[in-house]
């Protein structure tokens, strides 16, 4: 070991401690994991002092004489004990970088200094000799800057002195109260009496802007997700299953250090294409059919969404061609509306005038002008939003509304569509003919950036990569 190597060793025993006999920190540390956390973070990415000003933030923002009740999320299980594997809320681990089921956190407010105290599982002989042991209380306050840190079974009895002590309780009742240990009488009848108040209005505010560090998080989230589309575009060609491109695809970002895809993967051949939320993937791919896919990962908890489509055969037909010409030049310029003053409504409305103008061009609306279409036809074709803000979920902090106007390093999903239903006899060569065209998009102080840059969406660059690929391909699936 070099000198250096040794220096850096000795940091992160010391700032974690807890070097040698039993681990308890129930999930990866600098000194476990040197490999995939320097000595300052406390998850991938993100500092332990970046999670303490987060906590600090939040405890200024709270109402006077305030605390909030943030659980973890629980273990979900398939069939009896066999368990799905273990994703943690976003808004807990934001505020805790805890990636442990069945844990809950307290935050209170700066009037009452700001404390944050975690609670964690009951030691359990049995259930570790299954499951390894998770973190200990010591570890919560040592390694994770808790201020205090308590066994489960006392959740109950302290959260009647908290509550008693306390002018409100903020906490997001319709989606945690279910998560909470069963022997939170206290809390039922904070909710009972009106003592409780939204949190997530407040989190989703402080989630909705990016830190530096978690812009370069979502920036490795859509590049995985760029480089392992891109090879599903290179494998394309008539006879592959979809189900097998929906493979490449996450073997692909998991290769590149995602933990999982952000949400099922659509990958929708010919008209299964005007399906949006298609997830049986399970038919053969066809010459002449358009393919549509629409996937992404989470990668150390910031997840990405990209959509591109593209012709099995490697080349468009003139009626693709059109519709897809027509999507294209209208996420370009919804691309470019992403800049700061802005909104989310202002530029869904964007979408619906532009799509409008291609509809009519297109003629599948008879002699109606893109102001009717806008108005009465457009959500035949065009029946979801233009985009979502993204970060900790994919669908990330629903509580900030449409109407927000944009700040720097915001970002979201831009998704503009055009389907047109597989009705032949009304709409011809365009009938089946599904597009959609999504890029993950980070607003700065100038030009937006395209986190998702790198997998192609031109026209003839994506002919040029899935025609020229074909050929190798049938090598290889």
């Amino acid at each position: 070991m070099s000198r250096s190597a040794g220096v850096l060793k000795k940091a992160a025993q010391r700032l974690w401690g807890e070097a040698t006999g039993r681990v308890v920190a129930g999930q990866p540390t600098p000194f476990t994991h040197p490999q995939l956390l320097t000595v300052s973070e406390l998850t991938p990415g993100i500092s332990a002092e970046e999670y303490g000003q987060r906590r600090a933030t939040l405890a200024s923002l709270m109402p006077a004489n305030s605390f909030a009740v943030v659980p973890g999320a629980a273990a979900q299980y398939m069939v009896g004990m066999i368990p799905h594997p273990f994703r943690q809320d976003a808004d807990f681990r934001y505020l805790t970088g805890l990636l442990q089921k069945n844990l809950v956190a307290v935050f209170e407010s700066a009037c009452r200094g700001g404390q944050y105290t975690l609670f964690v599982p009951d030691e359990d002989i049995q259930r570790e000799a299954w499951e390894a042991a998770p973190i200990s209380c010591r570890a919560a306050i040592k390694l994770f800057g808790a201020d205090n840190a308590h066994p489960m079974s006392q959740f109950g009895s302290r959260m009647q002195h908290m509550v008693a002590s306390a002018s409100s309780v903020l906490l997001d009742v319709d989606r945690r109260k279910h998560q909470l240990p069963r022997e939170t009488s206290a809390l039922r009848k904070a909710m009972e009496v009106g003592q409780t108040r939204p949190l997530e209005c407040l989190l989703h505010r402080m989630r909705w802007e990016k830190s530096s560090a978690e812009a370069g998080l979502m920036q490795a989230s859509a590049s995985a997700t760029a480089a392992a589309m891109t090879e599903c575009m290179q494998l394309t060609r008539p006879g592959v299953q979809e189900h097998q491109l929906a493979a490449v695809f996450e073997y692909r970002c998991k290769l590149a250090g995602a933990q999982r895809n952000s949400f099922p993967s659509v990958v929708a051949g010919g008209p299964d294409a005007c399906v949006i939320h298609y997830l049986r993937n399970d038919k053969a791919l066809m010459d002449g059919q358009l393919l549509l896919m629409d996937a992404g990962c989470e990668r150390h908890g910031y997840a990405s969404d990209v959509t591109r489509c593209w012709p099995v055969n490697g080349r468009f037909s003139p009626e693709q061609a059109a519709v897809y010409q027509i999507v294209q030049e209208v996420h370009r310029q919804c691309v470019a509306f992403c800049r700061p003053g802005n909104t989310l409504r202002e530029l869904h409305h964007l979408s619906i005038q532009l799509l409008s103008e291609g509809l009519a061009d297109l003629g599948v609306c008879g002699s109606m002008g893109p102001a009717s279409i806008a108005r009465d036809a457009y959500s035949t074709f065009y029946p979801h939003s233009v985009g979502h803000y993204l970060g900790g979920d994919v669908h990330d902090t629903a509580s900030v509304g449409h109407d927000k106007p944009f700040l720097p390093r915001v970002t979201l999903a831009v998704e503009p569509g055009l389907y047109i239903p597989n009705d032949p006899a009304k709409y011809g060569a365009l009938a089946g003919i599904g597009i959609r065209l999504e890029d993950d998009v980070q607003v700065t102080s100038s030009d937006p950036i395209i986190l998702s840059r790198d997998v192609p969406i031109a026209m003839d660059e994506v002919e040029y990569l899935v025609g020229t690929a074909a050929e190798v391909a049938k090598h290889t699936l």
